[in-house]
């Protein structure tokens, strides 16, 4: 892709929060005029960066499936245990609400070429968190990337009726209820076999069938 002007690259990331913003309340079928104008630009500058909405769709997607990778191997670079990268990594992305609509977006976009390759790449990274986790005994064995990424989704959806610093209060006490349960001391175990992401493409693609 063609290196974009200081400008232009700033609209673009500034329709892309939008989208992601405006998906998160309304859903992938939000108004695009609205989006436009939550990002601060015409119609003509969100249709010149993203000439349909599955293109914005998929731009939104593939943001947030990067942004997760890189997350999740910064964190475990740069903290002192693998229980602190966990801990940072799956505050952050709450707090950013990345992986909020994966699970809703990923089924406009898995049949995308470069959809397996992102998929791929965020699934190795956060598999290589579990695993320094497990390795240290701060994480129970039957949990996997993809059982992550579904409760951090869930997690991070707006909770109907609860906005502003209740909103963020309950968000706080349900992650750290969460990130108590991935531990493995006197874990109930879990029902069935960890989630796989096949799974949930494959899921994904009956539902929209």
């Amino acid at each position: 892709m063609k290196e974009l002007r200081a400008d232009a690259r700033r609209n673009r990331e500034q329709i892309l929060r939008a989208a992601h913003l405006a998906f998160l309340e309304q859903g992938p079928e939000a108004p695009l005029d609205q989006i436009a104008e939550r990002a601060g630009v015409g119609n003509a500058t969100l249709y010149r960066h993203f000439p349909t909405r599955l293109e914005l769709i998929r731009c939104v997607a593939f943001d947030h499936m990067g942004q997760m990778a890189a997350l999740a191997t910064g964190t475990l670079a740069a903290a002192p245990t693998a229980r602190r990268a966990l801990t940072v990594f799956a505050t952050r992305v709450v707090e950013r609400g990345v992986v909020a609509m994966l699970p809703i977006l990923g089924g406009h976009v898995e049949t995308d070429p470069q959809f397996q390759t992102a998929r791929a790449e965020l699934l190795d990274a956060l598999e290589a968190l579990l695993a320094a986790s497990r390795a240290e005994g701060v994480l129970r064995d039957d949990v996997g990337a993809a059982d992550l990424v579904m409760f951090l989704a869930v997690l991070t959806r707006p909770l109907p009726t609860v906005s502003g610093q209740l909103n963020d209060a309950v968000r706080a006490r349900m992650l750290t209820t969460l990130l108590d349960g991935l531990r493995p001391r006197e874990a109930t175990p879990l029902p069935g076999e960890p989630i796989s992401a096949d799974q949930i493409t494959a899921d994904l693609s009956t539902g929209r069938a």
